[in-house]
């Protein structure tokens, strides 16, 4: 088992105590994708950003390869699990061209880098050099996203949260995205957990689907179990 949550809560004591995420017992294989289906607001979010070590759970634990870890993420932890969030554009700071910023995994987790492997890492996702002189705001989101995914995939994670991946994107960048996505699941054995307001698109990729309802995380159908 490469990721369970335990019991795994957040509550937020805001005018009234809400439970966004409530005793979710949610697990994840290697080279798997499970997904995360519900309406907006009903907790799947709040439950990718924790397991992503953005956010800290109010109680129970995210276990690891069988080990409970500790927020925030740090070491190779940190390298492991990554978020791919549904708006790209806050993945990049506004001001950068895009090569400052790709270039950052090369430096943070000492990476073997030149500027032709980093051409050959974009050139994958359908990315050419004149994009990287440009700003996030010269991008179209389609090219924002294949940039946020290539720059995450550069590190070789075991696990990605998948937050909405396409849901801001044309139908045909939609299907580009989630191939990208597939053919690397396929080549690295990197797990997903997908987080996704459509059925249609979990039940094309997933091989578990969790119904999410109000902080409430089930199997609803046997197919999925």
């Amino acid at each position: 088992m490469l990721l369970k949550t335990e019991s795994l809560c957040k509550t937020y004591h805001q005018s009234r105590t809400v439970k966004a995420v409530d005793m979710a017992e949610v697990m994840l294989d290697a080279g798997e994708t499970v997904g995360l289906f519900g309406d907006s607001g009903s907790g799947k979010t709040t439950l990718g950003m924790m397991v992503a070590g953005l956010l800290s759970p109010t109680s129970g634990q995210i276990c690891f390869e069988g080990q409970p870890l500790r927020m925030p993420y740090r070491g190779q932890i940190r390298r492991r699990i990554q978020i791919l969030f549904q708006h790209p554009e806050t993945s990049f700071n506004p001001e950068l061209i895009l090569l400052r910023s790709m270039t950052e995994p090369y430096r943070i987790y000492d990476l073997p880098y030149s500027y032709e492997i980093l051409l050959e890492n974009i050139s994958r996702f359908g990315l050419h050099e004149e994009h990287l002189y440009r700003q996030p705001s010269q991008l179209s989101g389609g090219e924002l996203q294949r940039a946020a995914l290539a720059r995450i995939l550069t590190i070789q994670p075991d696990l990605v949260v998948l937050d909405e991946p396409t849901s801001m994107l044309d139908v045909i960048t939609q299907a580009q995205i989630m191939q990208m996505l597939r053919d690397y699941q396929q080549q690295h054995h990197t797990a997903y957990l997908l987080i996704s307001h459509s059925k249609a698109i979990c039940e094309a990729v997933c091989t578990r689907i969790y119904h999410v309802e109000n902080g409430r995380f089930t199997l609803p159908d046997p197919r999925w179990a």
